[in-house]
């Protein structure tokens, strides 16, 4: 195991009219003297991004780390006779700070291949086995971002083991938790007990069944195995589904991963395109935006290694009482998504629905 370590000028004119009685004052449209804001560093001693390759390259480059993350350490063995190595370790080595990195967020930035799902576990330097080990990923083929949180007492280092080379971890994203108090309505629950630092969306948990609240319907359309949208995998799917009454509007709510922020998936309802959906993007900040540079083209490209919601407002008139079909299509043809828990909304009438008639 070795160590990786304008301002503007406002004015009044004044014009005067000798041919006239009266002297006629022309207000500058110049703006007021505006003070230009200062671009300030968002301090983060408390957070790393730790770049595998970065730091592999770099060696003992770990003079950025925060007080309580002592080294990176990487290991991959090759047994005698083998080609490659069969599994592949980061380790991540902690000093133990009471009441800064009494609990830990860690978030894995990988490939998510076939066979090649990263572990990640909490260990003794005694070798105790503290926490885990927690698998992430499932195979998609696609960039992904996973969270797990720690409870760091008696944790002398963190093991993320993946069998192969370990190429497909890119990186890990560390911060520590504080816990704050909230006041929630009693009714309902909280949508989840960890904050985004990127103030992203939480996952979703469709229900079970079908659930009614002031002439809301809800009810999942499919929660089954995410789907894989691609030029190999086929660029639509397709969900049917069954409703008593025609609503008045509907909102349709899935995830997706690998989005191409700048072409969301397409819907159409019941062979009407009803456009792009809406992707519920987090603060750019977030390490899960990756970019591609092709040739001959100006701009990036941006995917979202990680799972995003979208939404689509699907009009009252696009559905109708019985069977409909909902389809999804790739945004970009020459991309690769997954999509997962499909959810629709109806609004109905109710007692107390407010509505004006417009002339």
């Amino acid at each position: 195991m070795r160590a990786l370590s304008t301002t503007g000028k406002g004015g009044l004119l004044s014009l005067l009219l000798g041919a006239l009685p009266v002297a006629v004052a022309i207000l500058s449209a110049s703006p007021a003297p505006v003070s230009a804001q200062d671009l300030l560093s968002q301090p983060v001693p408390f957070t790393a991004y730790l770049d595998f390759k970065v730091l592999a390259a770099k060696k003992n480059n770990n003079a950025a780390f925060p007080i309580w993350l002592e080294s990176v350490e990487f290991d991959a063995p090759v047994a005698e006779g083998a080609e490659a190595p069969e599994k592949t370790t980061f380790r991540l080595r902690f000093r133990k700070v009471a009441g800064i990195n009494d609990n830990l967020l860690i978030r894995l930035f990988f490939d998510d291949l076939k066979g090649k799902s990263p572990a990640i576990s909490a260990w003794t330097e005694l070798g105790d086995l503290i926490a885990g080990p927690k698998t992430v990923g499932s195979g998609l083929g696609l960039p992904d971002s996973e969270t797990a949180t720690v409870p760091m007492k008696g944790v002398d280092y963190i093991d993320i083991v993946v069998p192969g080379d370990g190429s497909n971890v890119k990186g890990a994203f560390l911060s520590s938790l504080g816990r704050t108090q909230i006041w929630k309505s009693i009714d309902f629950d909280l949508p989840t007990t960890l904050a985004d630092p990127f103030q992203g969306s939480t996952a979703a948990s469709p229900g079970k069944n079908d659930s009614y609240l002031f002439g809301r319907v809800k009810a999942t359309l499919d929660n089954s195995a995410p789907a894989l949208l691609s030029s190999t995998d086929g660029t639509s799917c397709a969900f049917s589904f069954n409703l008593a009454n025609q609503p008045m509007v509907a909102v349709v709510t899935f995830e997706i991963m690998n989005a191409d922020i700048s072409s969301p998936p397409l819907v159409t309802v019941n062979s009407h395109p009803v456009g792009a959906a809406n992707l519920l993007l987090p603060d750019l900040a977030d390490p899960a935006f990756q970019g591609t540079a092709r040739p001959l083209i100006s701009d990036m490209q941006f995917h979202y290694a990680g799972w995003l919601k979208c939404q689509k407002v699907l009009p009252g008139s696009s559905l109708q009482g019985g069977d409909n079909q909902l389809v999804i299509e790739l945004g970009d043809p020459t991309g690769s998504v997954a999509i997962r828990a499909i959810e629709v909304q109806l609004k109905y009438n109710w007692d107390n629905f407010d509505y004006k008639l417009a002339p």
